[in-house]
């Protein structure tokens, strides 16, 4: 593959010096890569490439003030953003990238005057990084502009005022230096983490052949030439170790050295080990389990909130790079609170009950390494930081249910359980009316709606209305089934029913809203969370009884389920009982899965998939189906009543079910004939 780069005008010869050294690039291209997928691959490199050659070449100007910088840094960033608004999120990550890594050391060559136009290049950096990780992309931090002013202030001090390196720093003069004694060492404690455990970046250096090869972008070290090697420039920045703990000018000195002195090896193999190599046994030792901080439920007597106080900064400031996004930034993952307490790749952030201890703290307040939040975020305000520091000197307790739901689940819970009826029903019929949007964005939904239910349709007419009283009515037959009180709402906060006027429709439901494809013979399902509470189903115009039936089995599915901790196989096999139960069975809906049910069970292993949740929807509801309607038989019958009564008195579901059968595991290895 021939490629041609195209190279400013304006930029000078010496642009062309660390080019010489890559331009013969060998790309094995398989055969399934698209026109996409390789033209994203070579503008990526050659942004990569172009940009350390600009390094290089300001570097070996004789103007070290050269006016190209500014100007060329600012058309890479355009051209970043109209790759951006094209969609093509990994060519405008790899340009962006590339500029925040030379970014430091071309503001050190550039003049002060220069310094307020740098400064706006450094907010349009952040700001295209933030957008960037909100679209997944995986991003070096960017330093804080009072961290680059410092580091420029110190790099100026030093050429005006030179320090003498420590003997044992430098070498001397015609004394080589070792990788494995000088170099090796440090690098496994400085890097080890991300590079020598694992290849994160798409740079690995667990040997000297890895460190030699480079990473996804290219060399990362020129032999003879420290000043034009990207690792340099990269610790020089300050942008790696991107953990706070900055390489000595000693070592750096050192690497440099070895750089100038051609790289050389001393070992005996160069794809061995360099923890090995550099005395660092640890690589034959088996690892010891990873230390988790203990998860503390909250007493109730906190003065803050996880919940209520904490995630909601998390969720608001750390999104894209530790939140929400598909790769985390420093192996950091705050999607859930059993991700907080684990932390990244340098290990725990937080240290229950020693705010002042604490990593997260100490980035907050920018005491290590790049302030965080990152991607040109403001700093978190002094009252939130004290939020987060009173947490944790509280024990960093969790109010939030399970502690591996999502954190934006666990705020909607903590509001979900402090709202009224009336004020989670008009969030929820806020969400309808805007998820309809995504269901059908062409058209306008009929409604309807009451202290309970809230229809939304596109069978025209009166349809919306007629099914707001069908649902009324199965409404009533669930109440009476499981003997509820009349008064009270079936579900709090009322239950949404998305009525489609053909199966086309509601397949498209499934697609477009749930991101799935619905099974062929489903007529009907619910779906349920904090804030969604819904059933969605076919209308059929020419048979109201069918869908009133079609609505008893969902509501009284989406009733169990409403309760704490319900497996979503016993809710399904109660709707469908609760069908059968008025249909008949008989029912041409019934008959299937009484016929399905014993090959289910025989093509079970092991319970593992019931526990799991990891059976196909159809055979688990079918499952739920015979198991349920088998409770419904001597000698569980009582057993199931007090189940359900466990539950609506506001217990969780393993806890009725042990007090009504005893546990859920043995229960069904029993039922259903299997082992673990």
């Amino acid at each position: 593959m021939l490629i041609y780069l195209s190279i400013p005008e304006n930029s000078g010869e010496s642009v062309l010096s660390p080019l010489a050294r890559v331009c013969a690039l060998t790309f094995s291209v398989p055969h399934s890569l698209t026109d996409r997928g390789l033209r994203s691959l070579a503008v990526g490199t050659l942004a990569c490439l172009w940009l350390f050659g600009l390094v290089s070449g300001l570097a070996e100007a004789d103007d070290p003030a050269n006016p190209a910088s500014l100007s060329d840094v600012r058309d890479q960033i355009k051209i970043a953003g109209q790759l951006f608004k094209e969609n093509k999120f990994s060519e405008s990550a790899a340009i962006v990238d590339g500029c925040n890594g030379v970014l430091l050391d071309l503001i050190r060559r550039g003049e002060k005057k220069d310094l307020p136009e740098w400064e706006k290049l450094h907010r349009q950096l952040g700001r295209a990084a933030e957008s960037l990780s909100l679209q997944g992309a995986e991003l070096s931090p960017i330093p804080e502009w009072n961290q680059i002013l410092a580091e420029v202030r110190e790099s100026n001090a030093t050429q005006k005022k030179p320090e003498k390196s420590p003997a044992s720093a430098k070498p001397k003069a015609g004394t080589a230096l070792s990788f494995s004694k000088d170099i090796a060492p440090w690098l496994v404690e400085s890097c080890g983490r991300c590079h020598v455990d694992k290849a994160s970046g798409g740079f690995a250096m667990a040997t000297y052949e890895e460190l030699r090869k480079g990473s996804k972008a290219g060399v990362v070290l020129f032999p003879g030439d420290p000043d034009s090697s990207p690792i340099v420039t990269a610790i020089e920045g300050g942008i790696m170790p991107p953990n706070g703990n900055k390489v000595s000018p000693e070592r750096l000195g050192l690497l440099k050295d070895w750089i100038r002195q051609g790289a050389p090896f001393d070992g005996s193999d160069p794809k061995g080990s360099i923890k090995t190599l550099s005395g660092n046994t640890s690589a034959d030792k088996p690892k010891e389990p990873e230390k988790t901080v203990e998860i503390k439920e909250s007493s109730g007597k906190e003065t803050i909130s996880f919940a209520n106080d904490i995630a909601p900064l998390i969720v608001g400031n750390c999104n894209g790079c530790h939140y929400g996004g598909t790769r985390n930034q420093g192996g950091l993952s705050l999607n859930n609170f059993a991700g907080l307490l684990k932390g990244g790749t340098t290990g725990a952030i937080i240290t229950p009950g020693k705010a002042d201890e604490s990593l997260l703290v100490k980035k907050l307040k920018g005491m290590v390494g790049a302030r965080m939040p990152a991607g040109g975020r403001p700093p978190l305000s002094d009252t939130d930081i004290q939020k987060v520091s009173t947490w944790i000197d509280e024990g960093a307790t969790f109010d939030g249910g399970s502690r591996d739901s999502q954190l934006d689940a666990v705020i909607a819970k903590s509001w979900a359980s402090q709202a009224n009826h009336a004020e989670l029903s008009t969030r929820r019929q806020e969400r309808a009316r805007a998820r309809w949007q995504i269901i059908a964005p062409k058209s306008t939904p009929d409604e309807a709606l009451d202290n309970e239910f809230h229809v939304l349709s596109n069978t025209g007419g009166e349809s919306a209305k007629r099914l707001l009283d069908l649902a009324n009515s199965a409404a009533k037959t669930v109440r009476k089934q499981f003997k509820l009180n009349p008064k009270d709402p079936l579900v709090k906060g009322g239950i949404t029913i998305y009525a489609m006027k053909s199966r086309y429709d509601y397949s498209e439901l499934g697609t477009m809203l749930e991101k799935r494809s619905l099974p062929p013979d489903w007529s009907g399902h619910w779906k349920k969370d904090v804030l969604d509470q819904y059933v969605a189903m076919v209308y059929d115009k020419s048979d109201q009884k069918l869908n009133e039936s079609t609505l008893v089995q969902q509501l009284a599915s989406i009733w169990v389920a409403s309760h704490e901790g319900v497996p979503k196989w016993f809710a399904d096999g109660t709707g469908r009982n609760a069908l059968a139960t008025v249909a008949g069975p008989n029912d041409a809906r019934v008959q299937p899965w009484m016929r399905r049910y014993p090959q289910v069970v025989s093509d079970l292993k092991n319970i593992q998939p019931v526990l799991k949740e990891s059976m196909n929807d159809e055979d688990e509801a079918v499952l739920g189906f015979g198991i349920v309607r088998n409770m419904q038989q001597k000698p569980y019958k009582k057993q199931y009543d007090q189940i359900l009564k466990g539950l609506e008195g506001g217990a969780s579901f393993d806890d009725s079910f042990r007090k009504a059968i005893g546990p859920v595991e043995a229960f069904l290895m029993q039922a259903l004939g299997k082992g673990k």
